[in-house]
Formats: structure tokens, sequence, C-alpha cells
């Protein structure tokens, strides 16, 4: 059986996520390999999409503040549906200085990017550039009001922006205590980060690498991987339920 066979084979024994699977979302239950023994509080999902990993999230951390992001209209609108108003839903992009920016739709709509399609990203993937969405962008900082109930999981999977996202959100991350970010080892998006800038930032921020996921390679090669990385505890961190 195909790993697509049987991710829709989990899912139709799952009868929690029977809803979302009837508007054409499913939910992300590979990332329980990852996620599944966690508690949070808090979960702030960036690049959201239709739902795919908030009804995850929703049914993972049933109790949970969840937070999340996703500037395109269609995408978004399905989103809210699914969570049926079980999430705040901001209607923007994520960087490192509020503006406006130009969103480069993608013919796989979860595919679209602030920066332009790369070369690999087409040929891999099988996908072009369809035009362009200008979208509002803000920091995660001026979004998220502080303190969070913790522990917390900040989730970014936002096709190459991944570093501008945690560069606007340098207030927040004291008080995330896990990153989950899908990362690439080659570039798919024109000037992305690649895992090694990305997993040095968050380095310096405090935090230390539990694993990485969900690897996918092209020909042998490693292309993306979902990082997850948690806070290393300090003294004056509260104590944790």
């Amino acid at each position: 059986m195909s790993p697509r066979l049987r991710k829709y084979a989990k899912l139709l024994q799952n009868p929690a996520c029977w809803p979302a699977l009837t508007q054409g979302v499913a939910a992300t239950l590979d990332h329980d390999v990852a996620l599944g023994r966690d508690q949070f509080a808090t979960v702030i999902d960036v690049g959201a999409n239709k739902g795919q990993f908030a009804v995850y999230a929703r049914l993972r951390w049933p109790q949970a503040r969840l937070i999340c992001f996703e500037p395109l209209p269609a995408p978004r609108a399905k989103l809210a549906r699914v969570t049926g108003g079980q999430a705040e839903i901001h209607a923007c992009a994520l960087g490192p200085t509020p503006g406006n920016g130009q969103m480069h739709l993608a013919t796989r709509a979860d595919s679209s990017s602030l920066l332009a399609l790369g070369a690999r990203q087409k040929s891999i993937f099988g996908m072009a550039e369809s035009g362009v969405l200008s979208v509002p962008i803000q920091r995660l900082d001026a979004c998220v009001s502080l303190p969070l109930a913790r522990p917390s999981l900040l989730k970014i999977d936002v096709q190459g922006f991944e570093l501008e996202v945690l560069k606007g959100a340098t207030a927040l991350l004291p008080e995330i205590d896990a990153v989950y970010v899908e990362v690439s080892y080659i570039e798919l998006y024109e000037g992305q980060a690649l895992h090694g800038e990305i997993e040095r930032f968050l380095e310096q921020a405090g935090y230390r690498l539990d694993g990485r996921f969900n690897l996918h390679r092209h020909q042998g090669e490693p292309v993306q991987a979902d990082l997850l990385l948690r806070r290393a505890p300090t003294a004056s961190d509260p104590a944790r339920p």
C-alpha cells in the first residue's frame, strides 16, 4: 500500500476525522510520531492553509487555544468551516516587518509562497506559478498577546519563508516551548533560507533539536523535513503542568 493510501486508511479508521474529510481536509495524523506524546495549552499554526494541521491539533489537544494564520481567502474559508469557530484565525501572512507582500500562487494552493517558486520546486513537485495576490503581512509578535498558556507549540509551514516568520517573533519565542517547522535542504523557492540557517537561528534563541520527521527525498537527495526543536529549560522558567 502506498504512503498516501495508508494515510487515508488511517483517517477512515478515525471517525473524528470524517467531518473534515468530507470537506476535502485530511487531518495530518502523521505528526503524531513527533508530537503525539506532548500536551499543549497553546498551539500557533502559521501557514494553516485549509486546516490540515488545525484539525489534527483540535483532535489531539481539544482544550488548547488554537491560533491560525492563513492569508489566502479560499483556504482560509475552508479552515474556518472545519475548525467550527474553535480557532482564532488571522487573515494575514507573517514576516519580520509589517506591510504588504505578493503571494506567488502555485497550482497546488498549499505550495503558494511570498517567495517566487524556484525551478526545483516546479520540477520535483510538478507544479507551476499561476498568479500573484497582494496580502497583508504582520509580525507574529504583534498578533499574539502575552503571556501564553503553556506548554506552547509554534508550528510553521510557509514554503520557504520560515526564517522570516521567526524574525518577526523574537518577543514571542521566550514563551514558546516547542517549534515544529518545515525546512528545505535545497532551494525550492527563490532566496529562501535553508535548514542550517533556521536551526542556527533557533539554537541562538535557546532551542535544541529534538528530532527530524517526514523526510522527503528526491533521487536520494534530502529535499524537505519537519524539525522539532524544544526550548532548553532555565531556572527562571515557570513550572510546567
